[in-house]
């Protein structure tokens, strides 16, 4: 009857950790939006402006001067 009972809290755990797992995995891209878009905001409240460059976004602060 104990082992009954511990394989069930064992199956039961593991699907607790597959479901979590899942719900992660289907949220990620939310949780990488609401990300950049506070980061977004840091930088531009701080005094910098976002750009993207081949795909990369970056906060760039100040005057940034190239060499000729």
């Amino acid at each position: 009857m104990k082992l009954n009972l511990a394989r069930h809290a064992v199956g039961m755990i593991a699907i607790i950790a597959i479901v979590a797992t899942a719900f992660r995995v289907i949220t990620a891209p939310d949780r990488v939006r609401d990300r950049l878009k506070t980061a977004q905001a840091v930088c531009e409240a701080s005094g910098g402006q976002w750009v993207t460059v081949e795909r990369e976004t970056s906060c760039v602060k100040g005057t940034q001067t190239t060499a000729p």
